[in-house]
């Protein structure tokens, strides 16, 4: 894997990334890489070491890949989540990460795959800042990142294997995959030749015979439409059953705040006391009211009507 190469999926990965932080947390959260850095060469220092005890770690073991992230990280994500910020060392902090690495992921993944590159399912442990991180022996190149939050700087870092000899596998079975294809089809048809050099018979050939023509249908006439056209048609649905919803009002709630509601909770509508009730059919506004009480039950008096060709449409 060339540095070049890396480096432009880096750039559209973050492209991704920075795309599912918007859309997590309503704002532009810019993501920077550095060139990507070759350390297959050079045993993990301890620096490096110290640096990964001091982060949230996610690794896929099995691919050698690593994610550090800075804990200021959690806040940012449990806003963006929760609607609230938590610290870095309460429960459930890395339960989040692991979330956010899934979700993570499987952007990076799908985005990457619309060019041309297939990354492995892979399932992301975690670690805790102070827990002791897996060792990054097998990395081959370093990625540090950095994401820019109001006004403040986030960074983290990534760790890859080298994945020059996958590439070079898939290359050659994609180059020798034509090749055996066109081998086996030679193979295929000289055995479906008959000795003496006849022509080769097969299914194709049987077919011919099949005898194929268009589908005919009667003469229909002229179009021709009954009944009067006007509304007494709607007769034929006096006894068709309507969803009568009354609406007392309105209120649109964060995911956050509806977890929230408990027993005694208060909800405030956007309605304001004195406004009429919306009335319903079918999902379709066809008059207001105000609430009433009949025999220890809740009714609705009819204030306005909307117009009828608004009533009309509740059939439909």
């Amino acid at each position: 894997m060339t540095q070049n190469t890396l480096k432009t999926n880096i750039q559209t990965a973050l492209t991704a990334l920075e795309a599912l932080l918007e859309q997590l947390s309503g704002n532009e959260i810019p993501l920077d890489a550095s060139a990507p850095k070759n350390i297959a060469d050079r045993s993990p220092t301890e620096a490096l070491q110290n640096d990964l005890k001091e982060r949230f770690v996610l690794y896929a073991a099995d691919q050698s890949a690593v994610v550090a992230l800075d804990p200021d990280w959690v806040p940012l994500f449990s806003k963006a989540m929760f609607g609230e910020e938590m610290a870095p060392d309460a429960d459930g902090a890395l339960d989040l990460m692991q979330e956010i690495s899934s979700q993570g992921f499987g952007t990076v993944q799908s985005t990457l795959a619309e060019e041309g590159l297939t990354l492995p399912e892979v399932q992301f442990d975690t670690a805790a800042p102070g827990q002791a991180p897996p060792s990054p022996d097998e990395a081959a190149w370093l990625v540090p990142f950095t994401a820019q939050r109001g006004g403040g700087e986030l960074d983290g870092l990534v760790l890859l294997p080298d994945g020059a000899e996958a590439s070079s596998d898939a290359s050659t079975t994609t180059e020798s995959a034509p090749q055996e294809a066109a081998a086996g089809a030679d193979q295929s048809s000289g055995a479906s030749q008959p000795a003496g050099g006849g022509a080769p018979s097969s299914a194709a050939d049987e077919s011919e015979g099949v005898e194929v023509s268009p589908a005919a249908f009667s003469e229909l006439g002229d179009e021709e439409i009954s009944g009067d056209g006007d509304s007494g048609t709607f007769k034929l649905l006096a006894d068709v059953d309507l969803e009568v919803r009354v609406e007392l009002g309105r209120r649109e709630l964060p995911l956050a705040d509806v977890l929230k509601l408990t027993t005694g909770s208060v909800v405030e509508l956007e309605k304001m006391v004195g406004e009429p009730l919306s009335v319903y059919a079918n999902g379709r506004l066809i008059a207001e009211g105000e609430a009433v009480v009949i025999d220890e039950q809740f009714g609705v008096r009819i204030t306005n009507l909307a117009s009828k060709g608004n009533r009309e449409k509740a059939f439909f």
